[in-house]
């Protein structure tokens, strides 16, 4: 987040155990002996495991999965490494595949000229459209749709055959292996990555106010940027060997995610470099806004308008870490990560089947009401902007308090809770409030308050009843010109824009936003608040 009312979020050889990967199909079982072992640069040899990869009704064919495929009946994670006396990393929980329930048949009859295209989670006329380059009157079954709105999963349509070039069309990753889902906090990372024994446990960076090791940045990292902490662990130790290993440079080495990027030196800004590409692919193709992949090399390729969010997630990562001849093997090949990926955590596709539907149809926002005290009146300093790093939907506004204080001076006022809910987190400026009270950050509605001071924020594990006090706005937890609150919201880890189908509503006020980033404005009946300095009543907005 950035500007006066957000926060600026501006090895050798790896060694990995051989494991066995036990196959079954419908006629016999075949036992294959496999090894696996990461790269990290382009001049080190390596071998991997090739694991076979589900396809889901999101794949290229738009069709339901055949039935013939070979499946793994058991996935083995990596134990003991080759060097002696390297402890046995804890075991991460995996989950047997399976394929998601149908929630219909999807089935038609294409128009000539055109394909079935199934709907996946998150669709809406107006993206497909986008991602095949099409109008919306052009798509088959859409008549009395809104364009808008969220569509159920498996959905027919009939889709103009596109009429460009388009390369990688294979599902990579789906959307619940990017984005902190419902089940990203089911692992304990910390735990999985200090056992391991490598130089990551070792590691060390000084953030904000305190230490943090290694595996303690990539869950900070995880939850900061709502991105899946399996994801980042194991992209650490694909392009590092830090998890496993003990890379001879590891402790002059500042950049193991390989970016090598001026300005960008250490574990966490890496980290925070890779969880912004992800949410560039994830909500830029989520909303229909991005197009085309580009490599590391300047070269370019349009993006297959079929593929899901998380799929274009991942490709867009590695397309800004490899040059375009390499990006194939070292995503999709046989020593590339997706292989690598599932053979630390098993099938992505069946984890994210048991998850379920993270986006689905007629979904609406809880009533929510502005988090200012009754009978107080704040200011709209900022309309709807990034909910967290670049990258990230324009989900967030800002508010002020009326307290005549300059400056990043401590407001008396309170921000005080929008619904009622669990605190989650409560840290480096945010409370995060969990509504459904599972105690999960990942599952339901969440709100996210930010630049809240420490002193008066409550503790994780405090219920707070509506109204109740959350905070005092500060420019706590980010670059901030100005005191005041930060507000966004996510559904089942994904950052909801305040726009489209699940518009931003506090006590009636939608929030609409104009062009150009934190331009927009509060509307409820035929009143509406402008965005502007505190000082002017127009910005003025009483609860």
């Amino acid at each position: 987040m950035s500007s006066a009312s957000t926060r600026r979020n501006n090895s050798t050889k790896a060694r990995l155990s051989r494991l066995s990967v036990l196959l079954i199909s419908l006629l016999l079982f075949a036992l294959l002996l496999l090894s696996a072992c990461n790269y990290p640069k382009e001049d080190i040899a390596a071998t991997a495991a090739y694991l076979y990869f589900q396809q889901t009704q999101v794949a290229g064919s738009f069709a339901t999965p055949p039935l013939d495929l070979v499946q793994p009946v058991q996935t083995l994670l990596p134990t003991q490494p080759f060097e002696q006396n390297r402890p046995t990393p804890q075991p991460i929980e995996t989950v047997q595949p399976l394929w998601p329930t149908p929630v219909g048949i999807c089935q038609m009859q294409p128009e000539p000229g055109k394909q079935l295209y199934c709907t996946q989670s998150g669709d809406r006329l107006v993206t497909i459209a986008r991602h095949f380059r099409i109008s919306t009157s052009q798509i088959q079954g859409a008549g009395g749709i809104d364009t808008s709105e969220i569509l159920p999963v498996n959905t027919p349509l009939g889709i103009p055959d596109p009429d460009f070039a388009y390369s990688f069309s294979q599902p990579a990753l789906p959307d619940n292996a990017i984005i902190y889902g419902p089940d990203s906090s089911s692992s304990d990372i910390v735990a999985y990555a200090q056992n391991a024994g490598g130089f990551l446990a070792e590691y060390r960076e000084y953030l904000y106010d305190s230490w943090y090791s290694g595996p303690e940045i990539i869950q900070l990292v995880a939850l900061e940027t709502s991105t899946n902490p399996r994801l980042l662990l194991s992209l650490v130790e694909y392009q590092s060997n830090w998890l496993y290993g003990h890379p001879a440079n590891a402790a002059e080495d500042t950049s193991p995610l390989n970016y090598n990027a001026v300005g960008v030196e250490g574990l966490y800004e890496e980290l925070q470099v890779a969880a912004r590409e992800l949410s560039r692919g994830f909500f830029g193709w989520r909303e229909g806004t991005l197009q085309t992949l580009t490599f590391r090399d300047k070269r370019s390729a349009q993006i297959a308008p079929h593929l899901n969010a998380g799929t274009v997630a991942v490709q867009f990562l590695f397309a800004g870490l490899y040059d375009e001849g390499n990006f194939y093997d070292r995503l999709y090949g046989p020593q590339g990560y997706l292989v690598f990926h599932t053979s630390m955590f098993g099938d992505p596709w069946a984890r994210a089947a048991a998850a379920g539907d993270l986006m689905p149809a007629g979904l609406s926002q809880p009533t929510l009401s502005l988090p200012i005290p009754p009978g107080e009146t704040w200011a709209l300093t900022s309309g709807p902007h990034i909910t967290w790093q670049y990258g990230t939907p324009r989900g967030a506004i800002d508010l002020a308090p009326l307290d005549d204080l300059p400056g990043c001076i401590v407001s008396p006022n309170w921000a005080v809770a929008a619904a009622p809910g669990l605190v989650v987190r409560s840290q480096r400026g945010a409370v995060v409030l969990d509504l459904d009270g599972d105690g999960n950050e990942g599952t339901g509605w969440v709100l996210l308050y930010m630049h809240l001071t420490p002193e008066g924020r409550p503790q994780v594990g405090t219920w707070l009843n509506q109204d109740d006090p959350v905070g005092h706005p500060s420019c706590e937890g980010g670059v901030s010109t100005g005191t005041h609150l930060h507000i966004a919201r996510k559904y089942n880890g994904e950052w909801i824009p305040t726009e489209g189908p699940l518009p931003f509503i506090l006590d009636g006020w939608r929030a609409v936003a104009r062009p150009g980033n934190y331009a927009g404005l509060l509307v409820k009946d035929n009143q509406q608040v402008l965005v502007g300095p505190s000082s002017e009543e127009y910005t003025w907005i009483t609860r």
